[in-house]
């Protein structure tokens, strides 16, 4: 069997919006509101000479609030109950792509693997869960005192680390004898934007495939993915129903990999 990985960002990639926003909302809180105070102190941060990535700022604010703000009282359980209503803002065809993969390619052993910026735990629970072999994102320590809340931050997953990730995916359980599981060459990245930039070029230059998505509802989505096409193999809508344009793309990349094994 020829090994496969996929690998996935998630916000704007695998669903509409960023998905730390549907605790946000269950918390009764303005969600514009707190992006833009993101935005507002990444731009901030720019004029101090300061490069501090938005991710972090937005954990830093996100932990702001949990000791001090509005979501003050924050179990590990509510990231997981939270991920539960991520389905809502799946793209079309997300989740059932994952298992479509997998079963109308027998002849490849298919790994699904989200690296994502986000939050672990609520992804861990949504119906992506279900499905991936690796998800990488940030996690939460609640045992450094008596009560359940979430207390300090246990790992973080920035945008500069997803390189990491795909190595150690690259790697998988072949890691402690220096073999790769999933070569990068059989492995495709799908990402939306700016931050995926590190991880396309790393992809695509190790003979493995980069496919930019973007969501043609969103004004502007289009314009802002062609900034990337000197990086990637296609741009194409965030739409994984079968038949269309990634359908073919995935089908066509695994049916290749599959031909050059026989061929060795």
């Amino acid at each position: 069997m020829v090994p496969i990985a996929l690998v996935y960002d998630a916000d704007y990639t695998l669903m509409d919006g960023y998905h730390p926003s549907v605790v946000l909302e269950q918390r009764g809180m303005d969600v514009d509101a707190f992006w833009n105070k993101v935005i507002a102190t990444q731009q901030l941060e720019k004029k101090k000479g300061d490069k501090t990535s938005k991710d972090i700022i937005y954990l830093a604010h996100f932990m702001h609030e949990i000791r001090y703000g509005q979501l003050k009282g924050l179990r590990i359980k509510d990231l997981a109950q939270a991920g539960k209503a991520l389905q809502q803002h799946f793209y079309p065809g997300i989740p059932d792509f994952f298992v479509r993969v997998t079963n109308a390619h027998p002849y490849a052993r298919v790994s699904h693997n989200i690296v994502s910026v986000g939050i672990k735990t609520i992804l861990e629970h949504s119906p992506l869960g279900e499905h991936a072999d690796t998800i990488f994102g940030y996690s939460f320590f609640d045992d450094l005192t008596d009560n359940e809340t979430i207390d300090e931050i246990k790992g973080t997953s920035s945008s500069q680390e997803k390189i990491p990730a795909i190595v150690a995916i690259s790697y998988g359980k072949g890691q402690k004898n220096g073999e790769y599981e999933f070569p990068i060459k059989n492995m495709i990245y799908f990402g939306d934007g700016q931050t995926d930039k590190p991880a396309f070029r790393f992809v695509a230059k190790r003979g493995g495939l980069a496919i930019c998505v973007y969501d043609p509802r969103r004004p502007g989505a289009f314009e802002k993915a062609q900034q990337l096409k000197e990086d990637v193999h296609y741009i194409v809508p965030a739409d994984y129903q079968y038949g269309q344009a990634i359908w073919h793309i995935v089908h066509n990349f695994i049916s290749t990999r599959y031909d050059e094994l026989k061929k060795r």
